[in-house]
């Protein structure tokens, strides 16, 4: 083929172009341009390159206007050929099928004059690339006349059939069986879009679907959602949850009710424990973690782990823990740690099963607002196990403030972990001790027989307040060893002050004068007044408050273990007067030979929970002037408003102001 220009005459012979393009697009004399023998023949690809390049003037703009012509002329003659079927989306989809073969064909018989039209600008001055190809027009014009003609009138009868569908379906039909029949709506659809309708409908075509079956009639399965849930027909949720949130905000609704729902389960179980609470954390503490785990499962299988999902369960369990009205869960967490991590003489837990259960208990502590509160609690609780030696597991207690620290940073654990630092202190202090006593010879004969050792507590550190103390008169067995561990520790420790927190001391004493021998568990204060027994058989309740020098409750209270035990006998039973005579029972028997009488003087009162609490209020003031005064430090100046709203943001991590 020549390549050199050619003098062209347009009228001429585009006609002769156009007349294999008219047979081409009807499928007509095929024996001379099917099989697209069209595009294979060069006269016509000839044709394109000679009106384009013919001389002295190319015909480029002439050529694509005629064939855009061409195109729109072909097309309002199909469209009318289409209407006039009965069937007409059949007719459509095979005159389609028909265009869009053409038009392929007839796009590379005129690939030259693309190239060119993409280079150049047309007459009215639009570049290449903001101009159609002929063919691409024609496309153009067929979708405009799809979304008239076709599309526009297939909506409404679509809207039409749907709209009376799903009302008698919801009428008719449980909302279970209606959301499969939508379901199943919705999938036959897609499948027929596919099949017989352009691409650019499909997305219309399924919404209309959409909002006739879910959108119309949503506000009925919102309202049948929480039996759904409560019913556990989480199949049914799932169907739901897929219809809804194929519509605008239409899961918002079902994120409210599972909120709602999960925040009075939660206090119902509340409400049916009642005061037992306070008595036993188990129950309430592991039917919550029960029901955690429990919702926190259907998030991830009935929606798809769903994070707003996620989110209303936090917000449900955030209300359940933060309403004290029945009860103050930050308290009942840090019971039910002391629990777990006290040494328990009836089976008790094993370390994993320890492990697991503050595991899943962390995770309800992190929904506390008022983080301070189990601060106080679990301090105090870890003080008495350390104290008494009554933890299950050094190596529990401390992955537990490791969770804590996780949780709510170093700062919130510094003092429990400055407590087990004096913990293994007192260890080495007491070894030095027992060197220094060796050396001086203080156990010898001029010592005392009494077996000694101390905890040295650094009074920032430990939840223990001077303010519980009361006056106690040191029995004289012990003044001793007292007084030697003063010599030798401010001989170490320049500077420092010991005091002495007898009301914390506990002791363990022998019964010499029974056939059976008895061994005690007791505490300092009633060690002081066992002693007083070792040359007299009975006391006034009075001469006894004189020599231990307690005040008449706390002598009360430590004499009352005994006192039940039968250790010692009273004259005026139930009640314990100045003139009461208490006897020393020489004939006191028990089952066992180690009796713990101190047990019950270690177990909270409620004077001790006040006090913590008010500890608690205490605290904050100071946390609050702290901030006020760091916030302003950095400012400068600043509005109160904004001063306030800083300080709130400050706090929000420990608790609400």
């Amino acid at each position: 083929m020549s390549l050199r220009p050619k003098r062209i005459v347009f009228d001429r012979t585009f006609p002769e172009f156009k007349q294999d393009l008219e047979r081409l697009f009807n499928f007509t004399g095929l024996d001379q341009v099917s099989g697209m023998n069209m595009y294979q023949s060069l006269p016509n690809k000839r044709l394109v390159y000679d009106m384009c390049t013919s001389s002295p003037k190319p015909h480029t703009n002439k050529l694509f206007n005629a064939i855009a012509d061409f195109l729109t002329q072909y097309t309002i003659k199909i469209r009318r050929s289409i209407l006039d079927h009965d069937d007409v989306v059949s007719a459509y989809a095979r005159e389609w099928e028909h265009y869009r073969v053409a038009s392929d064909v007839s796009s590379k018989i005129c690939d030259y004059l693309n190239k060119l039209i993409l280079r150049s600008k047309d007459p009215k001055g639009r570049s290449g690339a903001d101009r159609h190809h002929p063919v691409e027009d024609g496309k153009y014009r067929r979708q405009t006349i799809h979304a008239v003609v076709f599309e526009k009138p297939y909506l409404e009868k679509t809207r039409q059939y749907y709209a009376s569908e799903s009302a008698d379906v919801i009428s008719n039909d449980n909302i279970s069986q209606y959301m499969k029949k939508a379901n199943e709506r919705l999938e036959q659809e897609v499948a027929r879009n596919l099949k017989y309708c352009h691409p650019d409908s499909h997305s219309i075509i399924i919404r209309e679907c959409e909002t006739q079956y879910v959108a119309v009639h949503q506000s009925r399965i919102h309202g049948e959602f929480e039996a759904m849930i409560s019913n556990e027909k989480y199949e049914d949720c799932t169907m739901a949850y897929n219809l809804l949130s194929r519509i605008t905000n239409g899961v918002n609704p079902l994120l409210e009710i599972f909120e709602r729902y999960i925040s009075n389960i939660g206090k119902g179980l509340i409400e049916r424990m009642g005061n037992s609470i306070a008595k036993d954390p188990r129950e309430y503490v592991e039917s919550l973690m029960d029901l955690h785990i429990k919702y926190m499962n259907v998030c991830q299988k009935v929606f798809i782990n769903d994070a707003a999902f996620v989110a209303a369960v936090d917000k449900a369990f955030r209300t359940i823990v933060n309403d004290s009205s029945i009860a103050h869960s930050p308290e009942v967490l840090a019971r039910y740690c002391d629990v777990l991590l006290k040494k328990t003489h009836k089976g008790g837990f094993s370390e994993q099963e320890i492990e697991d259960k503050l595991d899943r208990m962390i995770v309800l502590f992190k929904y506390i607002d008022d983080k301070d509160v189990y601060q106080k609690f679990y301090s105090r609780m870890l003080a008495k196990r350390l104290i008494y030696g009554n933890s299950a597991s050094d190596e529990a207690e401390v992955n537990m403030i490791t969770r804590l620290k996780i949780a709510c940073g170093v700062e919130y654990t510094s003092k429990l972990q400055k407590m087990f630092t004096d913990i293994t202190i007192s260890a080495e202090i007491n070894s030095k001790f027992s060197e220094y006593t060796k050396k001086n010879n203080i156990n010898g004969k001029n010592g005392s027989p009494v077996d000694f050792s101390i905890l040295v507590l650094t009074a920032g550190a430990w939840p223990l307040t001077q303010s519980s103390m009361t006056e106690f008169q040191l029995p004289t067995e012990l003044e001793r060893n007292v007084s030697h561990f003063s010599t030798f520790y401010n001989g170490h420790h320049i500077g420092r002050r010991l005091t002495w927190l007898w009301h914390l001391s506990k002791a363990d004493v022998k019964l010499n004068y029974l056939d059976k021998r008895y061994e005690f568990s007791v505490s300092l204060h009633q060690l002081g007044v066992l002693l007083l027994f070792n040359n007299v058989d009975a006391y006034s309740f009075r001469d006894i408050r004189e020599h231990t020098g307690l005040n008449d409750l706390e002598l009360k209270r430590v004499m009352k273990p005994m006192i039940d035990l039968s250790v010692f006998l009273v004259s005026t039973p139930g009640t314990l007067q100045d003139d009461t005579e208490v006897k020393l029972n020489m004939e006191f028997t028990n089952k066992r030979n180690k009796i713990k009488i101190s047990s019950s003087l270690q177990t909270e009162t409620h004077q001790e929970n006040d006090a913590t609490r008010r500890s608690v209020d205490e605290d904050r003031k100071l946390y609050l002037q702290a901030s006020i005064v760091r916030v302003m430090k950095s400012r400068k100046s600043l509005t109160h408003p904004l001063l306030v709203q800083e300080v709130i943001n400050q706090a929000k991590s420990r608790f609400n102001p």
